[in-house]
C-alpha cells in the first residue's frame, strides 16, 4: 500500500526556518505517511504550522481558517500557549519538538499503541513504528522483544540523569518523556520531548559511558528497556539492524544541529537589533 501523503504549510517563518522544517518533514516520513511542504502560503494543507509570535502570521492564519476549518494547526511560540486547543511547540526549539509532534501523531490524532490484551503482538507493532526497528523483519522484532523488558513508570519519574552510567536504551511505547540538560548556571535547557516509537538513551547504551542528558517522564509511560549486553550481540548477528541504528543516530545529530542553529540565532538576534 502506498504511503499517505500529508501536506504541511507554514506561515510566518524565515527561509532558514522553512529549510529546517522541510528537513524534519523529510526525516519524519516513513512507509505509512509521507510529508511534503506546500508550494505556497495559500495552498490548502493537512497540517498548518504558524509562527504565533508574528502578528502578520496570525492574521494570515485567521484568514486561512475561514477557508479550511479541518486543517490541524501547530503553533510555534517563544511562550508556549498551553491553554490553546491546538498543539503548541516552543521557539527556538522547533526542530526536536516538531519531530516529536509528528512522531506522536498528535496533529493527525493517531492513538498511541494499545498494549493489552495481546501485549506481545502490540510490542511488535510498536517497535515496527520506531525509526530504528520499523524496517526489520517480524523475526527480528520477535528477537528484540525477547531480549527486552517492559517497565511502567508514573509521570515525573526520572528515568536517568545526565552523567549517570548508562547500559540501557528505552523505546517509548506509551506516554511522553522530556529530555534536557543543565547549563553552567544550573538552568534547565529542554532539548525536546519523545513519544511512542521514539528511542532515548541509545548513545550511552552504545558506548557504555555516561548519559549525555536527563530524561524525565511527562506522563505515565510504558517503556521497552534494551540492555547493552543483550543488544550488542544482536547487532553483530544482524548487520541490517546496525545500519538502521546508524540512520537513527544521524537523524538525532541532524535535529541537534538544527536546534543549535536556532539557539545561536536566538542569542544573536538582540545584538543585531
Amino acid at each position: 500500500m502506498a504511503a499517505k501523503t500529508i501536506t504541511v504549510n507554514v506561515i510566518g517563518f524565515m527561509e532558514r526556518d522553512r529549510r529546517m522544517i522541510r528537513n524534519i518533514l523529510s526525516v519524519a516520513s516513513n512507509n505509512e505517511c509521507s510529508y511534503r511542504m506546500a508550494g505556497g502560503s495559500h495552498e490548502l494543507a493537512d497540517i498548518l504550522i504558524v509562527n504565533a509570535d508574528d502578528p502578520a502570521a496570525m492574521v494570515a492564519w485567521n484568514e486561512y481558517r475561514q477557508i479550511d476549518t479541518d486543517t490541524d494547526v501547530i503553533f510555534a511560540s517563544a511562550n508556549s500557549q498551553f491553554g490553546s486547543e491546538h498543539v503548541c511547540i516552543k521557539r527556538p526549539l522547533i526542530a526536536s519538538q516538531l519531530h516529536g509532534v509528528l512522531a506522536l501523531g498528535v496533529a493527525r490524532e493517531e492513538p498511541a499503541p494499545v498494549l493489552a490484551p495481546h501485549k506481545h503482538q502490540a510490542l511488535n507493532q510498536a517497535l515496527n513504528k520506531s525509526f530504528l526497528f520499523r524496517n526489520m523483519s517480524p523475526g527480528h522484532l520477535e528477537k528484540i522483544v525477547a531480549l527486552s523488558r517492559l517497565v511502567t513508570l508514573p509521570a515525573q519519574h526520572v528515568v536517568f540523569e545526565m552523567a549517570d552510567a548508562g547500559a540501557e536504551m528505552c523505546v517509548v511505547l506509551k506516554g511522553r518523556l522530556k529530555v534536557s540538560i543543565a547549563s553552567r548556571e544550573g538552568r534547565e535547557i529542554v532539548l525536546g520531548a519523545v513519544g511512542p516509537g521514539e528511542i532515548v538513551g541509545e548513545i550511552a547504551m552504545l558506548d557504555g559511558r555516561g548519559r549525555s542528558a536527563t530524561a524525565v517522564t511527562l506522563t505515565p509511560c510504558e517503556l521497552l528497556m534494551i540492555h547493552r549486553q543483550d543488544f550488542m550481540p544482536f547487532l553483530e548477528q544482524n548487520p541490517k539492524a546496525a545500519i538502521d541504528l546508524i540512520n537513527v543516530l544521524a537523524l538525532r545529530l541532524r535535529l541537534n544541529t538544527e536546534q543549535l542553529a536556532e539557539l545561536i540565532a536566538e542569542e544573536e538576534a538582540p545584538c543585531q537589533a
